[in-house]
């Protein structure tokens, strides 16, 4: 336990039951905000499970709300005197800031690291007006990025707006509280809303269902794509498999649906902003194997993403994701769980000549992290960086389309089961990526389409 908090327990008798009268109130906070998150995170691995349509803030009518007070335990809302005068007052399932500038404050509440959340308040007045959210550790420092402006700062009209925004939470945060702020007026706020953004199912193709045309196009079942084409192609009614064994065999979206792939990272769309996606991969290897089995780029000088399934001249395997604004400095390479000269001589064991389940989570920074679970596993394979370089600046998104397969003629030797992408940190019914390797994976007999 952390010295300071010692000293607090101790000062206030925790240890022996006879509290020191000098205990000053600064250790006094210090430890209940050590004893609360401590609580909170406790909570949340119990309730984790049931947070994925819940509002994550107790109080949506506004039946608490109080002044701050640095000696008074903190329930339901606060407020802060930031510019005099100010004024704040509930009814009706509804509260009013008015004033030179004032705080309101939410109670603090687990959360999920790199998980995107949706913020939602109505709002009306003329004040100037802005929601954030604060962000913190599990030990209670500050998060990385501590403070999201989720709603920017605008000005309220008498007709009132219904504010909604999504936000990803930083990678090291285990706590938060909402903030609104209103300037310069007045602020009628109600029915705010925080709750785990829910996945969407973007593309889902299975060869057990390709089509009325199998050997021509792919069928999107998810209804969401005009089908795919088949380039150098072939379908196994038999295996319920598309074949690549041709350079540069591919399946190609139309240009039409190609913007629905373009996963923007923080780097252009600012902190915690960029998209969080997903792709579900089933497929075989049966020889050698480049970059790409799933990528969305147009030249490879340029912005783009991929996903490989990659086997090599040296017998290594391995997933790899790539997300550059363009193949010099301004790339980020991140293999599981190795990378070619770098990572040492890992495997990840797929070159069995038998189908396998990989779910490839990227968070949206754009930086050297994301998740791959193999066969099932809720464990995420060992993450590799590459190491001379990283996405620093400028957009991944480009005008290419989506394809399957390969972007050049070293890709993709093998077949192909099924290929599903969802967008945000969520998929199915609320899941995360690990439980739904575990779900889709089946024991080891992933559902498919009829």
């Amino acid at each position: 336990m952390n010295h300071r908090v010692l000293a607090c327990a101790g000062s206030l008798g925790l240890f022996n039951g006879k509290p020191d009268a000098s205990a000053n109130s600064a250790c006094q906070r210090r430890l209940r905000l050590v004893v609360k998150r401590t609580i909170l995170f406790v909570a949340f691995c119990v309730f984790c499970g049931h947070l994925n349509a819940e509002n994550l803030l107790p109080d949506s009518s506004f039946t608490t709300v109080n002044e701050f007070s640095n000696q008074s335990e903190i329930k339901g809302w606060h407020w802060q005197r930031i510019e005099e005068p100010c004024e704040v007052r509930s009814h009706k399932n509804q509260t009013t800031l008015q004033g030179g500038k004032v705080f309101l404050h939410s109670v603090e509440f687990p959360v999920e690291s790199g998980t995107n959340y949706d913020l939602q308040i109505e709002a009306s007045g003329d004040a100037k007006f802005a929601g954030e959210i604060l962000w913190w550790k599990k030990n209670g420092l500050l998060a990385s990025s501590h403070r999201s402006v989720v709603i920017k700062p605008s000005r309220l009209t008498a007709k009132g707006t219904k504010f909604e925004a999504r936000i990803r939470a930083p990678s090291d945060a285990a706590t938060a509280y909402v903030r609104f702020v209103a300037e310069s007026g007045k602020a009628v706020l109600k029915s705010p809303l925080l709750r785990v953004a829910s996945g969407e199912l973007l593309l889902k193709l299975d060869a057990a269902a390709p089509g009325s045309s199998p050997n021509e196009r792919w069928k999107d079942l998810a209804e969401r794509n005009q089908d795919f084409e088949l380039q150098s192609v072939t379908h196994s009614q038999k295996a319920n498999s598309y074949v690549f064994n041709q350079p540069g065999a591919s399946c190609v979206s139309t240009m039409k649906d190609a913007s629905r792939f373009d996963f923007e990272t923080d780097l252009a769309a600012g902190t915690g902003r960029g998209a969080s996606f997903t792709v579900v991969l089933y497929a075989k290897l049966s020889g050698r194997s480049g970059s790409g089995i799933v990528n969305k780029i147009a030249d490879p000088t340029k912005g783009g993403w991929s996903i490989g399934l990659e086997w090599d001249q040296f017998n290594l395997d391995r997933i790899s994701t790539l997300q550059q604004s363009n193949n010099q400095q301004h790339r980020t390479i991140n293999g599981f769980p190795g990378l070619a000269g770098h990572g040492g001589d890992i495997k990840l064991g797929a070159t069995d000549g038998k189908f396998h389940l990989y779910v490839v989570h990227l968070t949206g920074s754009g930086q050297r992290d994301g998740k791959v679970y193999f066969d099932g596993n809720e464990k995420p394979l060992l993450i590799t960086a590459w190491p001379f370089g990283r996405l620093s600046s400028g957009p991944v998104r480009n005008d290419a389309p989506l394809r399957i397969g390969s972007f050049n003629k070293k890709g993709f030797r093998g077949e192909i089961g099924f290929v599903e992408i969802w967008s945000g940190s969520r998929l199915n019914r609320g899941m995360t990526p690990a439980e739904y390797s575990k779900h889709r994976y089946n024991k080891g007999a992933p559902l498919r389409a009829k």
